[in-house]
């Protein structure tokens, strides 16, 4: 096994090794798809999780990729992670020309992707009252790459948001701001990608109205995903889950009918999952808390 997939196994577990072994890799023997497995690595272990943003940026800079725009936009986060603003705005000039948009567009990515490469560092306001002004920036026309590199960093900030404990519930605001910026991602979604992306991020923004107990918006977008999945084909996975969000909104409105009736829908498509995807969505399931409307079949 290479020193590389063995870093991308263990780095949930060990980071600390998986950042030893990244220092071990000859980078230039990686091919095109190794060596983006490498760049994200370096972020997210060495960076992220280890908090050690100088160490990432001197991986990276060590590392140099001429021609690709994934690395000049983790390289310009590394180095605002890191204190480096000069760096970081020569390859965010980088990564504007590579990837054929504007630089505010490249600021604006890489500004996102540095919200979520620290939000498990810095103070959970702080991280939404910046995340409201990229937000308000998605409202102008964006271009397909701009869109898709943007809906795909809101849905990992915002399901990362949505699962802090650190989230006020009573916190208006910033229940305001990541609901803008659900809406935001759907919108670009819809915009941008496949139907299974906006399938899934109307299932995102399930998931944030239910966050917030605003059930019948839940239901309304979940009840819009599902329409989407049978419209276009076969995605029973995500019709379960879907499912599990639709039981929670009407458990939150009281009709323990509808909560059973969805959940019974639910249990019945889990019946053919395999071992690991029955365990994640049992997981799923369990955190509803429903347990006194209907047992898992």
């Amino acid at each position: 096994m290479s020193s590389l997939q063995r870093a991308l196994d263990v780095h949930d577990e060990a980071p600390e090794l998986a950042a030893v072994l990244l220092k071990t890799i000859i980078f230039n023997d990686l091919d095109d798809k190794q060596k983006n497995d490498f760049i994200w690595l370096v972020n997210h272990v060495v960076g992220e999780l280890l908090s050690d943003w100088a160490s990432a940026f001197d991986l990276l800079l060590s590392n140099r990729w001429e021609c690709s725009a994934i690395y000049f936009k983790f390289l310009a986060c590394t180095a605002y992670c890191s204190a480096r603003p000069v760096h970081a705005f020569a390859a965010e000039r980088e990564y504007a020309e590579l990837a054929g948009i504007s630089l505010v567009e490249a600021k604006v990515l890489v500004g996102l992707l540095c919200v979520q490469s620290l939000q498990g560092s810095v103070d959970i306001a702080q991280s939404i009252s910046v995340l409201e002004g990229y937000v308000a920036l998605l409202g102008l026309p964006s271009s397909s790459p701009v869109g898709k590199g943007a809906a795909a960093a809101l849905n990992n900030i915002i399901s990362k948001l949505i699962d802090d404990p650190r989230l006020q519930d009573d916190e208006q605001s910033q229940q305001k701001v990541i609901i803008d910026a659900a809406v935001a991602c759907e919108r670009l979604w819809m915009q941008f990608g496949t139907w299974l992306n906006h399938e899934r991020s109307l299932y995102l923004c399930a998931l944030t109205f239910n966050r917030f107990a605003q059930w019948q918006r839940a239901l309304d977008v979940a009840d819009k995903a599902l329409a989407i999945i049978e419209s276009n084909g076969v995605e029973d996975v995500d019709r379960a889950f879907l499912l599990l969000e639709v039981s929670k909104a009407y458990q939150g409105q009281g009709n323990r009918e509808k909560v059973v009736e969805a959940l019974h829908a639910a249990d019945q498509i889990a019946r053919d999952f395999d071992s690991q995807l029955s365990l994640w969505f049992l997981d799923v399931r369990s955190r509803l808390k429903v347990a006194d409307f209907v047992a898992a079949g």
